[in-house]
């Protein structure tokens, strides 16, 4: 395998060979590098309060809007080193790809469960799985930043920072219910600008006393953000662009 180019980083490298091993052989000649190929699936033990991707893998579809990196999700999963694994709100189904790739590079077996509002269930009235997890991962809709659906389920579509709110919060604690004593909540949010007000949508979820033990705040640098094409020529000069979102880490206690 010849003619590789320098200036791409040779973690994207590996990861798109790793997507095109289909056949037995090539697969073979994959495995033959061992672990260390896989550099996506490296366990991160730099992990600190503060992370920046810009490269957001090879996971999940990078055409559907708010679809986050994978590399978090990794460092999480491998650095909590979760056995199971659910995801409320899929979407494209990034963490499921994630965990598939761990199970089958890192020869992991960690039990992974996803739902999504698109296939019908709701996280506020439908039945959860009837286990309980390592790690739950919710990365809810930023209030209507990004409006996925006209369902009244769907939190994109509240009609008020207050219904967000709540709803929000009770998603969240609805959630840690299905989290196993010394397991992790994961919420990955961020804040909104509307009619020249910030909100910061964090704020409930860190005074709710029902989420357990706040173990972590990670503050993400965000890359690739269709907003960052957008220009505002009437802005005031000082507007500051958001550029960052949350990955809450909550704990449960009990």
């Amino acid at each position: 395998m010849s003619g590789f180019r320098p200036e791409v980083p040779e973690h994207t490298v590996r990861a798109r060979l790793s997507e095109l091993a289909r056949t037995g052989d090539l697969e073979e000649r994959l495995q033959a590098f061992g672990r260390g190929f896989y550099g996506p699936y490296e366990e991160n033990k730099d992990l600190g309060s503060v992370v920046s991707y810009p490269d957001r893998g090879p996971w999940g579809d990078p055409r559907y809007r708010g679809n986050c990196t994978g590399h978090l999700v990794k460092d999480l999963i491998l650095g909590f080193d979760c056995r199971s694994v659910f995801d409320p709100a899929e979407g494209s189904g990034t963490v499921r790809e994630v965990v598939a790739g761990i199970n089958r590079h890192l020869r992991r077996s960690i039990d992974y469960q996803g739902r999504d509002l698109s296939q019908g269930w709701d996280i506020l009235t439908s039945q959860m799985p009837d286990q309980l997890f390592d790690l739950v991962w919710y990365h809810p809709p930023y209030w209507d930043i990004i409006r996925y659906s006209d369902d009244p389920r769907d939190l994109s579509s509240c009609a008020s920072l207050g219904e967000f709110e709540e709803r929000l919060n009770r998603s969240a604690e609805r959630l840690m219910d299905s989290v196993r004593p010394g397991g992790i909540l994961a919420v990955l949010i961020g804040d909104k600008r509307k009619e020249g007000a910030y909100y910061p949508l964090l704020r409930t979820l860190l005074m709710n006393p029902d989420l357990g033990r706040l173990k972590a705040i990670i503050i993400k640098a965000q890359h690739h953000c269709r907003s960052d094409r957008v220009d505002y020529p009437n802005r005031n000069p000082f507007f500051i662009p958001i550029r960052h979102e949350y990955c809450l880490i909550f704990q449960r206690t009990t």
